[in-house]
Protein backbone atom coordinates (compact mmCIF):
# COMPACT_ATOMS: atom_id res chain seq x y z
CA UNK A 1 0.00 0.00 0.00
CA UNK A 2 1.46 3.65 -0.85
CA UNK A 3 1.38 6.54 1.10
CA UNK A 4 -1.17 8.26 -1.12
CA UNK A 5 -3.42 4.75 -0.60
CA UNK A 6 -3.01 5.29 3.01
CA UNK A 7 -3.82 9.18 3.28
CA UNK A 8 -6.79 8.31 0.75
CA UNK A 9 -7.99 5.78 3.27
CA UNK A 10 -7.95 8.37 5.96
CA UNK A 11 -9.56 10.82 4.02
CA UNK A 12 -12.65 8.31 3.19
CA UNK A 13 -12.72 7.08 6.59
CA UNK A 14 -13.01 10.22 8.44
CA UNK A 15 -15.78 11.38 6.23
CA UNK A 16 -17.75 7.93 5.62
CA UNK A 17 -17.16 5.66 9.05
CA UNK A 18 -16.52 8.69 11.81
CA UNK A 19 -19.97 9.80 12.61
CA UNK A 20 -19.57 9.23 16.50
CA UNK A 21 -16.50 10.76 16.64
CA UNK A 22 -17.77 14.27 14.82
CA UNK A 23 -20.92 14.50 16.84
CA UNK A 24 -18.90 14.13 19.78
CA UNK A 25 -16.58 16.96 18.97
CA UNK A 26 -19.37 18.99 17.57
CA UNK A 27 -20.97 18.16 20.76
CA UNK A 28 -18.32 20.74 22.15
CA UNK A 29 -19.26 24.20 19.85
CA UNK A 30 -19.83 27.62 20.78
CA UNK A 31 -23.20 28.08 21.14
CA UNK A 32 -24.51 24.49 22.01
CA UNK A 33 -26.90 23.26 19.88
CA UNK A 34 -29.82 20.91 20.21
CA UNK A 35 -28.99 18.70 17.30
CA UNK A 36 -26.31 17.95 13.56
CA UNK A 37 -27.39 16.43 10.77
CA UNK A 38 -25.80 16.19 7.43
CA UNK A 39 -21.82 15.81 8.80
CA UNK A 40 -19.54 15.82 5.40
CA UNK A 41 -16.08 15.96 5.51
CA UNK A 42 -13.26 17.01 2.91
CA UNK A 43 -9.86 17.46 2.26
CA UNK A 44 -7.14 16.92 -0.04
CA UNK A 45 -4.89 13.77 0.29
CA UNK A 46 -2.14 16.33 0.02
CA UNK A 47 -3.13 17.73 3.22
CA UNK A 48 -2.85 14.64 5.15
CA UNK A 49 0.78 13.49 6.93
CA UNK A 50 0.78 9.99 7.88
CA UNK A 51 3.52 7.93 10.10
CA UNK A 52 2.64 4.74 9.19
CA UNK A 53 4.91 2.59 11.91
CA UNK A 54 3.54 4.47 14.71
CA UNK A 55 -0.21 4.79 12.68
CA UNK A 56 -0.47 7.85 13.13
CA UNK A 57 -1.71 10.91 11.10
CA UNK A 58 -1.99 14.79 11.17
CA UNK A 59 -3.90 17.11 8.64
CA UNK A 60 -4.58 20.59 8.25
CA UNK A 61 -7.00 22.59 6.00
CA UNK A 62 -10.20 19.93 6.41
CA UNK A 63 -13.27 21.16 5.54
CA UNK A 64 -16.53 19.87 7.49
CA UNK A 65 -19.67 20.93 6.75
CA UNK A 66 -22.54 20.41 8.56
CA UNK A 67 -26.47 21.55 9.75
CA UNK A 68 -27.25 22.18 13.54
CA UNK A 69 -30.05 23.45 15.08
CA UNK A 70 -29.41 26.94 17.01
CA UNK A 71 -31.08 28.82 19.81
CA UNK A 72 -33.76 26.83 21.63
CA UNK A 73 -34.76 23.19 22.56
CA UNK A 74 -38.40 24.18 21.65
CA UNK A 75 -38.79 23.08 17.94
CA UNK A 76 -40.43 26.12 17.24
CA UNK A 77 -38.04 28.51 18.99
CA UNK A 78 -34.97 27.73 16.98
CA UNK A 79 -33.37 28.00 14.01
CA UNK A 80 -31.21 26.12 11.36
CA UNK A 81 -27.78 26.75 10.66
CA UNK A 82 -25.54 25.80 7.68
CA UNK A 83 -22.04 25.67 8.67
CA UNK A 84 -18.38 24.52 7.05
CA UNK A 85 -15.43 25.16 8.84
CA UNK A 86 -11.91 24.81 8.09
CA UNK A 87 -10.53 22.41 10.70
CA UNK A 88 -6.47 20.95 11.35
CA UNK A 89 -5.65 18.13 14.09
CA UNK A 90 -4.18 14.79 14.67
CA UNK A 91 -5.32 11.06 15.16
CA UNK A 92 -4.60 7.35 14.52
CA UNK A 93 -5.82 4.82 12.38
CA UNK A 94 -5.54 0.95 11.69
CA UNK A 95 -5.14 -1.41 8.58
CA UNK A 96 -8.18 -3.78 7.80
CA UNK A 97 -8.25 -6.28 4.95
CA UNK A 98 -8.08 -5.93 1.79
CA UNK A 99 -6.50 -2.69 1.39
CA UNK A 100 -9.10 -0.92 4.10
CA UNK A 101 -7.75 1.83 6.21
CA UNK A 102 -10.03 2.62 9.22
CA UNK A 103 -9.39 5.93 11.44
CA UNK A 104 -10.07 4.79 15.21
CA UNK A 105 -9.43 8.33 17.00
CA UNK A 106 -9.12 12.13 16.21
CA UNK A 107 -9.31 15.47 17.05
CA UNK A 108 -8.98 18.66 15.89
CA UNK A 109 -7.10 21.81 17.06
CA UNK A 110 -9.67 24.64 16.82
CA UNK A 111 -12.60 25.58 18.99
CA UNK A 112 -15.71 25.77 16.88
CA UNK A 113 -17.76 29.04 17.03
CA UNK A 114 -20.83 28.56 15.12
CA UNK A 115 -21.26 32.62 14.99
CA UNK A 116 -18.03 33.13 14.07
CA UNK A 117 -18.30 34.77 10.38
CA UNK A 118 -21.78 34.70 9.72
Amino acid sequence: MTIDQIREGIAISMDMQCQEIWFGILDHTTPGHYGVEDIEFQIAIASIWVDVPKKTFTFRDGTLSFSARLGSSREEDGMDGNFSKTVSGSGKFEFGDAHDIRVTEFSINESLDLFADK
